[in-house]
């Protein structure tokens, strides 16, 4: 058996072998027919896949050919001849809508029995109608209903007959045999009749229900939804209104009956013959004569369907045998359908190469090159185009076959020069599909391609044994060879291998040999012919290798230092962008902020060779309070820019808002706004000048080096500006990582563009190919070990061990070239070599990278070690031009927020020592001292309400102290600051109040710092005084001024540290407030 097809390859043995005593099947199967078709319910239960699809006996076969013939034999009795005879031009549309549909309903009987006796039916009601003389409107309904319903049971030609069809198919044909006894029933009335007798309306009427709900049952089951008309099924029945007003004028139904002169004025008024049996019929009972027809159907059905079954037997044997000997087969080679009696020589058309788009390789044309005999299975005798698919479906996939051999060797010195030799199980006739049953055996010699010599073939345990048979005939053992017979230097080959005592088929020996090698591969593969397997037991024998051989080193190789010249980006960011704040003036209420941080030639659509564009939005907050209702109105804005390093900002070269917006923007009270905005900036100079260089997508030429910060001014309508700085600092974009797996890494920078030219070595993870070498982000190179295999051979034959790869590529005037580094002793490529440099686009040559990678070992199983062997190196140096380093600049002050410097706070003096007062010496014995330095400073004092000592005749000096609500009294404890504790989420007109508050309390300490002063220039004064000499009689005096000082000097000191606290928590209450304002601008 050879070039054996999926489908006829075994599947038909089992038939072939049982047909073999052709009398004896024949006979059985007649018999089994007898059986079969003694009863109906025995036809009309069979099912379809019984006629249809055939059995695995040849008895099946001949009933199921046997049940066609005997159909067609019951059509031809039903007289479908008269069915379709001429009805002229007057034919009636629904009667010949009937014609049609029992026609084809034929042709689906012969697949579905249980369809045949629909077509008896439908016979029934044309009949009837063609024997009618005239039309009826209740007839011509109900034959639509009927038409409408039995025209869904074509499908059943295409759909397997299920339980719950053929219980519905059950109804259907009760339906039908009931339409049909009505009709019949009411031909049989005269037309006076007819229209009299209202019992007539009422049962088409309930025949048109039945149908409807049987339509509906028949379209579930066959899963059909309906989109048409249905008005069929939902109109109303014809209705003789002449005929039922007349009824009801005259005393209803029973009158009628009974009164034949009623009967004789209907007619004559609707001219209209009267005949004696009218009255007759009008009495009788419908159901009776509807019951009777039943019957008479029923009996013409059953034997219709077993009449004349023994005249048909030989007829079903002969057309047995002559579909036997006249089967359509599907030819391989060109998809046509033959008959054996009409194949030849030059009956099958096809092409000998595969297609290439709509032409043919071979000729290069679409119509066939080729003729030659049909072929109904795959072969290997001539190449034709249908094979390759079909193979490439077998040998193309891991699913598909379990080799016991593979023997595959490449030529080192052709690069599509491939010797190969697969035996092995056949497992599924394609990938992911049902596995084969029975065993089979593919043998594959030779490279499967249309302009090369190959064997491929299907074998099963028949196929071996006529193998066996062949070579006991012919003495020859080999089964293929793709060369020549004298070709000794590249050819595939395989031999079968005989018991010299048996004659018994015991294996296979295989051959391969290429011209790189010396010697063939040889090995033997032990078989089993009656299982088609692998012996038992044994194992694949190899006689010899000659396989490219492959040593081990003993140390390992060591390589010299990669050598990087010129500058090298940066692979992590300079730093994050600072923030800024609000430059506003004093109490304005409107805080700017900057919610993300800017991007840069985001769309590459807009991106510019000369310009980079940078875009951002802000969010400006009004803190103003609701009450307030203070909205503030910007009208317009200006936007500089400045390089950190730089201490003056430029104008930007375009400013605009995005997203819609436009000035003039309105900022509510309490309320947030956005205000997208994007601007444009030069690229550097020299990137501008650089025609060549790629667009920058999501950073900036210019700020490659050097964070850029731009201060966006707004005008509100009062002409009051408000500002704020946003720092935009350079992402690290188009430069690759090093990987883990990278053996190699390799690269060359344009620090001006922000570009790396990359080349890396990669040990593959998936076993189709070994290494892969990719440059930037192009298609990887793959390498396998048999490219590495070529390279040391070519080495071998040229003596050159540095070999020149021939991968080197050309992107934006840098260029890259390798060389495999050969090892010859241990004859395998131990590393690589890699220059990356500038070429001859590049005017000034500033950077070079000059490096090795080690090659991983490969062919490591049973190998035999060696010494190792440096390959002879090329001295290289690349020529590079210095460039000066790049002055990074990455932070300046100019923009920092410089706070105030605070008031400075004098130490209090101390407090001198008070003399007592005599006791002996009254006050009131004392004059009045005027001393007339004090007099200018003491009247700037505001006096005081009341005086606190009426005898003393110099009035006491009191500060005034608004915001403290409580007097200091002299010797009392400094009373404790009141805490201030913020909410968590506090009104806007609490806050308010608080700042008001504070500001009020800040006034205060700026007139308790222009008292203090006062006070310090009194107290030089004193001491002035003090040190001159004082008068006898004024002494005691002097001294009780002394201790009222000192009492207000303390009481002052007191103030001031209570001061010094109020000023901290205001500090810290206005830090915390803010904190507040930029949350809620976010």
């Amino acid at each position: 058996m050879t070039g054996m097809s999926p489908k006829p390859t075994v599947a038909d043995a089992a038939s072939i072998n049982n047909t073999t005593n052709t009398n004896a099947t024949y006979a059985e199967g007649l018999n089994e027919i007898r059986d079969r078709m003694m009863t109906v319910e025995s036809q009309q239960n069979q099912p379809a896949s019984t006629t249809a699809r055939g059995l695995d006996t040849a008895g099946n076969r001949m009933f199921a050919a046997g049940n066609k013939v005997m159909e067609v034999h019951e059509m031809g009795a039903l007289g479908l001849s008269t069915v379709k005879r001429v009805l002229g031009d007057n034919a009636k549309p629904v009667l010949n809508s009937m014609i049609q549909l029992a026609d084809k309903i034929v042709d689906v009987g012969k697949v579905v029995p249980i369809v045949a006796p629909v077509f008896v039916i439908l016979k029934i009601i044309i009949d009837a109608e063609q024997k009618a003389r005239d039309t009826d409107e209740k007839c011509q309904d109900l034959m639509e209903r009927i038409n409408f319903m039995v025209s869904h049971l074509l499908v059943l030609e295409r759909i397997e007959v299920m339980d719950i069809l053929r219980t519905v198919m059950q109804r259907v044909q009760d339906v039908l045999k009931d339409a049909a006894a009505l009709i019949e029933a009411y031909r049989k009335q005269g037309r006076v009749a007819r229209r009299l007798k209202m019992s007539n309306t009422q049962n088409f009427e309930s025949m048109a229900e039945r149908i409807s709900s049987c339509s509906s049952d028949l379209m579930m089951s066959l899963q059909i939804q309906q989109t048409g008309d249905l008005s069929v099924l939902r109109r109303a029945v014809p209705r003789d209104l002449v005929a039922e007003n007349f009824i009801k004028d005259h005393g209803g139904q029973e009158a009628i009956n009974n009164n034949p002169t009623l009967v004789k004025e209907f007619a004559e008024k609707m001219h209209l013959a009267m005949s004696d049996q009218v009255m007759t019929q009008m009495r009788s009972n419908l159901q009776e004569v509807m019951a009777q027809n039943q019957r008479q159907i029923e009996e013409l059905i059953r034997q219709s369907s077993s009449t004349n079954v023994a005249d048909t037997i030989k007829t079903i044997a002969n057309q047995q045998r002559e579909w036997e000997s006249e089967r359509k087969l599907t030819c391989v080679q060109c998809n046509q359908d033959y008959k054996i009696s009409a194949n030849g020589p030059q009956a099958c058309g096809f092409h000998s190469a595969v297609a290439n788009y709509d032409r043919y390789r071979c000729c290069n044309r679409t119509s066939p090159c080729k003729i030659g005999y049909h072929q109904p299975e795959h072969h290997s005798k001539y190449p034709y185009s249908n094979f390759y698919p079909w193979s490439y479906g077998l040998l193309g996939y891991s699913d598909t076959v379990d080799y016991w051999a593979k023997l595959i060797e490449i030529d080192l010195e052709e690069d599509d020069s491939t010797q190969k030799v697969r035996v092995g199980k056949l497992l599924r006739w394609k990938t992911w599909g049902e596995l084969i049953p029975i065993p089979l055996m593919l043998v594959n010699i030779g490279h499967v391609r249309d302009d090369l010599l190959h064997y491929l073939e299907i074998l099963d345990a028949a196929g071996i044994e006529d193998e066996r048979k062949r070579v006991l005939r012919t003495g020859n053992t080999r089964i293929f060879k793709n060369a020549p017979e004298g070709e000794t230097e590249a050819y595939s080959m395989g031999e079968w291998i005989l018991d010299q005592g048996t004659q018994q088929i015991t294996g296979m020996k295989l051959t391969v040999k290429v011209k790189s090698s010396k010697e063939p591969t040889v090995c033997i593969l032990p078989i089993d012919p009656k299982e088609v397997s692998m012996a038992p037991g044994k194992s694949l024998e190899y006689l010899s290798k000659g396989e490219w051989q492959v040593y081990k080193p003993e140390t390992p190789y060591v390589f010299p230092k990669t050598l990087q010249l010129g500058p090298v980006l940066r692979e992590t960011r300079l730093r994050e962008p600072r923030t800024f704040k609000t430059k506003a003036p004093h109490g304005y209420p409107v805080i700017l902020s900057a919610p993300s941080e800017m991007v840069a030639n985001n769309n590459q659509l807009v991106s510019r060779r000369d310009i980079d564009r940078f875009l951002g939005h802000w969010r400006a907050l009004n803190t103003a309070p609701l009450s307030t209702q203070n909205q503030i109105i910007f009208l317009s804005a200006k936007a500089e820019f400045r390089l950190v390093g730089e201490k003056e900002y430029k104008p930007v070269k375009y400013f605009g808002l995005r997203l819609n917006a436009k000035f003039p923007l309105s900022v509510a009270p309490s309320q947030a706004i956005d205000i997208p905005f994007e601007f444009t900036v030069d690229k550097p100079e020299k990137v501008r000048e650089d025609r060549d260089h790629l667009v920058a997508i999501n950073f900036a030429h210019l700020t490659i080096h050097h964070p850029l910060r731009v201060r966006i001014t707004l005008t509100d309508i009062g002409g009051q500006s408000i500002s704020l700085v946003q720092e935009y600092v350079h992402l690290v974009m188009g430069i690759t990582p090093r990987k883990e797996n990278d053996i190699g890494y390799f690269f060359v920078d344009d620090i001006d563009i922000s570009q790396r030219t990359l080349v890396t070595i990669t040990k593959s993870p998936s076993p189709d190919y070994f290494l892969s070498i990719c440059a930037n982000r192009e298609a990887p190179i793959k390498l396998t070990v048999t490219d590495l295999h070529k390279i040391v051979y070519k080495a071998q034959q040229t003596g050159v061990t540095q070999v020149d790869m021939k991968l080197g590529q050309h992107n934006l005037g840098i260029n890259w070239t390798i060389w495999a580094l050969v090892d010859l002793n241990c004859r395998r490529v131990y590393g690589f070599k890699v220059l990356v440099y500038h070429g001859k686009k590049t005017p000034v040559k500033t950077s070079a990278c000059l490096g090795y990678a080690p090659c991983p070992l490969y062919c490591e199983d049973d190998m035999e070690t060696r010494p190792i062997q440096y390959a002879e190196e090329s001295k290289i140096v690349p020529q590079v031009t210095h460039r000066d380093n790049v002055v990074v600049v990455e932070d300046d002050p100019y923009d920092d927020d410089v706070p105030p410097a605070p008031a400075p706070i004098p130490a209090p003096a101390p407090a001198p020592t008070p003399v007592p007062v005599p006791a002996s010496t009254p006050l009131s014995s004392f004059a009045p001292v005027h001393i007339p330095a004090l007099e200018p400073i003491i009247a700037s004092v505001p006096p005081p309400a009341a005086a606190t000592a009426p005898s003393l005749s110099t009035p006491s000096i009191v500060a005034p102290m608004t915001p403290i609500p409580e007097a200091i009294s002299s010797g009392a404890p400094v009373p404790g600051m009141t805490s201030i504790q913020i909410a968590t989420a506090p009104s806007i007109d609490a806050l308010q109040a608080k700042v008001a508050a504070l500001e009020a309390r800040l006034e205060a300490a700026e007139r308790h710092d222009a008292l203090m002063t006062k006070i310090l220039a009194l107290e030089k004064r004193l001491d002035a005084a003090a040190a001159a000499p004082a008068t006898p009689s004024e002494p005691d005096r002097v001294s009780v001024l002394e201790n009222r000082l000192a009492s207000m000097d303390q009481k002052l000191d007191s103030m001031n540290i209570n001061l010094r606290l109020l000023d901290g928590n205001a500090s810290r209450l206005a830090m915390s407030l803010e904190k507040i304002a930029n949350l809620l601008s976010s």
